[in-house]
């Protein structure tokens, strides 16, 4: 059996038993409700709501009454239990015994008891209850669920049990049992949840992918999410700010990967589809993007378009000639006839070639002319007939892959995930966990084998494109996925390129650069000049060969810039062409070893299948015998057999893999200098260290958006740092190490500070100053380091870099290709693997992650499908059919995603208002001082700027602080940046005082009604930092401004290298928060100017504020630094050697000491001393 895929859907638990009481009646139930009425309640009295008051605190969802009634509410005499269907009854069943009005639930009084709470008779109706909880039947099952499903609040079956026993036991009214609320869960799920499904991958594993097309249908129909989604590309000129301004989806990817069509005057204009434009001329639109029109400050429709000319055959027959020229730009206003307009009216209106009547595609530059293959000339886009009068969307992803543990402990339990977020969402929702999407994980199948099956479903979306609900227009839309990158870090990236890593001699998976010989361990401290042999390895006896200076130079060159890329063709062709010989010669699995060593290309799915043509003839003899096992083996193997990546339409893995800045700068450069500097710089230099650790614990973080250093935490536990402490680290790195390194190595620091907050700037201006800038501090930063040492540049990430420029250009800012959301997500996957039985992870982890999506989409009001329960009753021979065929595609077809149905109108749903209300949240966003209300002339603005007109009779208050538009949290004294009133530029001010209106909408609102600024002035000559002093004008200025001029809050640092601040101050800490027995710290004290400061431009929060102010570097004649550094790292291994040497002559030279009969043996002897020095004093000419 060939690898494929079987359908995995949630299993119908086995019901209680139990049994309706004689005379009941079922609760109607409505699922196909369109009125929406208010909030309905449950009247509670006093004692009830004393009894209910554990339970409801646990459950956060559970909102208390208002009203209160002293009647008690009375109940017949019958006992109620909620009791499930039978466990016969298919899941189909109880779907539509739900939909259609039935309920388990029954009345009941009577005492409470062992078998649970007490039950009450509901005094609202309980049709109005449903309508107000739909699509659950009223509050308890509704926060159950939220409760059960939301991503970070994960419950084990028996958690459930256990909380829903602490409900019944505390009197709550109505409380589901384990068994119902899993059946209600499967039945909400096949309504509005997303489908998993099973595979048996090619590598022979098992595993689980939740349905792609369903996520992507749901994003639509989700408002929360679908406001905020692009689906074509913007030309915004030299600004970058965003993915679908970038080179990649503007230019780069696929016509028929691109939104196909423009919707204009009611008609729709398709690519690679005739049309004709109001000058009477016809052309062939390619690409359609929008341009921003600065008069109307709205979107515009353009499309670049190749020309049509008329040409006669020989027969005199007249056609059409596609001029294949680059094309040119025509706005939507040209456009007067689309395709079937022109079908209509070309001949007989126009006398022009009917535009079925296509003979070539001309290239004018080489003066041939090609078929047009294309499209068929007389259908024109296929996406017109698939679309069926709708619109077509593309609707690309960032596809992102990792490891991590499936456990809390700190045994590893790898789980390799696949996640994605949409590319159209703008960078302030890309990155925020609630647009991450799970596709799948496992523990035993490789991320290429589950690659497979996601690539299987994205075939098929691409082919029959993906029909979902728009929530913004209210009607069907076609959409075409694709993958505009694939995001991980590096180990990942190079195995989807079929690179052989970063190990390799052949490190760079983007291009062909080279090292000398290979590659070091990407978690080694320091740097090194070759990897150490651990002890069970045996020495070569043959001399290794050293580079010469010459020749380290030449490596120096090609390292710091980009090599001769690598092409996806000639990758492919290479991997074919060793699998070929895999599969046709024996004995050659030696020679494609070394094949792939000299090529760097390693393809490891392949390569589980060439490791099967190896093992077939491995116990045969004789050549023939040999050659017969390999072919029927070779028989054997599937159609495709190299990775799937491969088959990703309009990927080229080499140049889709963008520099992943996380890994590469803050977990790569940051962590290495940080551990050199602690583990080998400062090596047993406890003072230093000990001062660090209390420059570390007195920087001033406001403006970094960050929590207080702990310096104890970052110096002690150097080796077990996180990205978002290298993130601090960074910041702060030239306010701490001023003295405590070489000059050469603080340089290297300060190059590193400058380039980070350029990396991390989230809005580029102009990308054409912005990318030669970017270039520069790249340069500067290699450059600095080589002049530290050049055997940094054994790192390979140290080259990776240099690609960055150019994955900007085309992907946009690199914060957005950034991975920090994919990475902290890998908490939430931790916490499904701990909280299942491990027994199927890859199953179970993925339908945890369905019901999420399901509870993510109905709690944002998303819309949500009834058709097969609600437009057929649930009796009739039809609702079978009908249930039976929205899945029956998953059950047979080879292919992963079910057919589609064509949405209508009526038959989309939102849930009541009675969810709605469990999301609300207040906010405030200032805070008011102590000092009361006072009138104009007593705050300090009165006094300031007396000019301000007021009226007398008003009274303000001021606030100590208050949150900026951004998000940053601004108090009196804070160092803000300000756009000016003409909003073309920035300043520099200091926050003075914050007052507020008494009365005013602003006091009602808890905002501030202006702000008095005092402008403060940069000097650009310090040199210890390389950043600019901030000082107040020699004559106080001082402005009024409102509260949106405020930009961001920026961080400063007192000049403490120039004033030489010792750690003389304390600081009080609490241990275990026990404040009866405080305890001192050290702390620096700034005696000296406390006022004297510089702005941190190493900040990367705001950083695109601060950009105008930072100071660039400048850059050293390159090729004096690169042979100077050449020439010292060959100088310090003949010094070495010549050490080794002496060291070697001493000890041979040295008799044994006291290695007498029935002398003690010790690990150093009196020999050992003479080389314990010359060591040491290599390691301090090694710096």
């Amino acid at each position: 059996m060939t690898h494929g895929q079987t359908t995995s859907r949630l299993p119908s638990p086995s019901s209680d038993s139990g049994r309706r009481s004689r005379g009941s009646s079922p609760l109607g139930f409505s699922w196909n409700l369109e009125d929406r009425v208010n909030g309905a309640t449950l009247d509670l009295s006093p004692d009830e709501q004393a009894a209910a008051a554990v339970a409801q605190n646990l459950l956060d969802y559970m909102q208390r009454e208002d009203e209160e009634d002293e009647a008690a509410v009375g109940s017949d005499d019958e006992e109620v239990e909620r009791s499930d269907t039978s466990g016969e009854e298919s899941a189909d069943e109880d779907l539509a015994d739900h939909a259609s009005g039935l309920s388990d639930r029954e009345e009941d009084t009577g005492d409470f008891d062992a078998g649970g709470g007490r039950k009450r008779m509901r005094v609202k109706d309980p049709e109005q209850l449903s309508r107000d909880w739909f699509p659950w039947e009223d509050r308890i099952t509704c926060t159950l669920d939220v409760l059960m499903h939301l991503p970070r609040s994960v419950f084990s079956q028996n958690q459930l049990d256990l909380f829903l026993w602490l409900l019944r036991v505390n009197k709550v009214n109505d409380v589901p049992s384990v068994a119902s609320m899993l059946k209600l869960n499967a039945a909400l799920q096949r309504i509005c949840g997303i489908e998993t499904i099973g595979y048996d991958g090619a590598l022979g594993h098992k595993y689980f992918v939740n349905n792609l097309a369903q996520i992507i249908a749901q994003e639509m129909a989700n408002p929360k999410v679908r406001p905020h989604l692009s689906f074509y590309p913007e030309d915004s000129g030299a600004k970058l700010s965003e993915a679908r301004q970038a080179d990649r989806w503007l230019r780069e990817l696929p016509s028929e990967l691109t939104t196909p069509a423009a919707r204009i005057g009611g008609r729709d204009y398709f690519i690679l589809e005739p049309a004709m434009l109001e000058s009477g001329d016809c052309c062939m639109p390619i690409r359609w993007f929008t341009r921003l029109d600065p008069s109307s400050k709205k979107q515009v429709m353009y499309a670049r378009c190749l020309r049509m000319s008329v040409v006669n055959s020989d027969n005199a027959t007249a056609s059409w000639r596609i001029i294949d020229d680059g094309g040119v730009v025509h706005s939507e206003r040209e456009f007067l006839k689309n395709f079937t307009g022109l079908q209509a009216d070309a001949t007989r209106l126009y006398g022009l070639p009917h535009p079925s009547l296509i003979s070539g595609l001309y290239n004018p530059t080489t003066k041939e002319t090609r078929a047009w293959t294309k499209t068929d000339p007389a259908v024109g886009n296929e996406w017109r007939a698939k679309s069926k009068g709708y619109r077509t969307y593309a609707f690309p992803l960032w596809m992102y892959c990792d490891d991590t543990s499936g456990n809390v402990s700190k045994k590893w339990n790898k789980h390799n995930s696949f996640l994605f977020t949409p590319a159209g969402l703008p960078r302030a929702e890309v990155h925020k966990e609630y647009n991450v999407h799970f596709l799948a994980t496992s523990n035993i199948a490789p991320p290429l084998e589950m690659l497979d099956g996601i690539v299987d479903q994205l075939e098929d979306a691409q082919k029959n494109g993906i029909w979902a609900w728009d929530s913004v227009t209210h009607e069907p839309v076609l959409l075409i996925p694709s993958v505009l990158a694939l995001l991980g870090d590096n180990p990942m990236q190079s195995e989807f390129a079929c690179h052989i890593g970063l190990r390799g001699k052949l490190f760079c998976r983007a291009c062909w650069v080279k090292g000398f010989d290979g590659a070091e361990d990407d978690d080694a401290t320091g740097p090194t000049v070759q990897k150490t042999k651990t002890p069970k390895q045996k020495k070569s006896r043959k001399k290794k060969i050293q580079e010469t200076a010459a020749e380290l130079l030449n490596r120096l060159r090609a390292f710091i810039k980009p090599g001769k890329p690598r092409e996806k063709a000639e990758t492919v062709a290479e991997l074919r062409s060793t699998f070929t010989t895999a599969a046709t010669v024996v004995g050659k699995k030696t020679a494609l070893e070394d094949r792939r060593t000299a090529t760097g290309i390693k393809d490891t799915y392949q390569l589980h299948f060439m490791e099967s043509l190896f093992a077939s003839y491995e116990h045969k003899r004789g050549k023939p015998a040999k050659l017969a096992a390999l072919q029927k083996k070779a028989m054997e193997l599937p159609e495709n057999t190299m990775s799937p990546v491969w088959r990703i339409n309009g990927l080229d893995p080499h140049t889709d893999t963008p520099v992943e800045v996380l890994h590469v700068i803050l977990l790569g450069f940051v962590k290495y200098f940080w551990r050199d500097l602690i583990q080998n710089k400062l090596k047993r230099k406890d003072d230093l260290k000990a001062l660090l650790k209390t420059r570390l614990s007195s920087v001033d973080v406001s403006g970094l958006g960050i929590s207080p250093l702990n310096g104890e935490t970052l110096v002690q536990y150097a080796g077990s740092l996180t990205g978002r402490d290298f993130r601090a680290i960074a910041q702060v790195a030239p306010f701490v190490l001023y003295d405590m390194v070489s000059s050469d190595c603080y340089e290297a620091w300060l190059a590193l500070s400058k380039l980070i907050p350029l990396v991390w700037q989230p809005e580029i201006e102009n990308i054409h100053s912005y990318l030669p800038l970017l270039h520069l501090e790249i340069q500067q930063f290699l450059l600095c380091t080589a002049r530290w040492t050049s055997q940094w540049f054994n790192k390979p990430k140290f080259h990776i870099i240099v690609h960055l420029p150019d994955h900007i250009r085309r992907f946009g800012p690199a914060i957005l290709f950034a991975t920090e959301a994919f990475e902290s997500f890998n908490a939430v996957i931790r916490a499904k693997s701990v909280h299942s039985n491990r027994h199927a992870p890859s199953r179970d982890i993925a339908l945890a992650f369905a019901q999420g999506n399901r509870i993510r989409h109905l709690i944002a009001g998303g819309y949500f499908n009834t058709r097969d329960q609600t437009s057929i009753p649930a009796t009739s021979p039809e609702h079978a059919t009908a249930t039976q065929k929205r899945f029956q595609h998953s059950k047979t077809s080879s292919r992963a995603t079910p057919p589609m149905l064509l949405p209508v109108a009526n038959e989309w749903h939102q849930f009541g208002p009675g969810p709605a209300s469990l999301v609300a949240q207040p906010s405030t966003i200032t805070r008011t001082d102590k000092q009361g209300r006072r009138s104009f002339e007593e705050t300090l603005t009165g006094k300031r700027m007396p000019g301000i007109v007021h009226k007398a009779s008003d009274l303000y208050k001021t606030c100590s602080e208050y949150v900026l538009e951004n998000g940053d949290n601004c108090s009196v004294d804070q160092f803000v940046i300000v756009r000016a009133s003409s909003g073309l530029t920035t300043f520099l001010a200091a926050v003075r005082e914050i007052i507020q209106l008494v009365g005013s909408v602003e006091d009602y609102s808890q905002a501030p009604s202006g702000i008095l600024l005092e402008l403060m002035e940069l000097n650009t000559s310090t040199a210890t930092y390389g950043m600019p002093t901030v000082a107040p004008c020699e004559q106080p200025h001082f402005v009024f401004v409102p509260p949106q001029a405020l930009l961001c809050t920026v961080n400063t640092q007192h000049r403490c290298a120039t004033h030489k601040c010792q750690p003389t101050g304390t600081h009080i800490i609490y241990e275990e928060g026990d404040k009866s027995r405080p305890k001192r710290a050290a702390r620096i004290h700034h005696t000296s100017s406390p006022q004297d400061v510089v702005l941190n431009t190493a900040q990367m929060r705001d950083a695109i504020h601060l950009q105008p102010y930072r100071i660039n570097s400048n850059i050293g004649p390159e090729e004096d630094v690169l042979t100077a550094s050449s020439l010292a790292e060959v100088g310090k291994r003949k010094a070495a050697a010549l050490v080794e040497a002496t060291s070697s002559s001493s000890s041979s030279t040295t008799p044994p000491v006291g290695r007498g009969p029935g002398t003690k043996k010790r690990g150093r002897t009196a020999s050992s001393q003479p080389s314990g020095q010359p060591r040491r004093l290599a390691e301090i000419r090694q710096g």
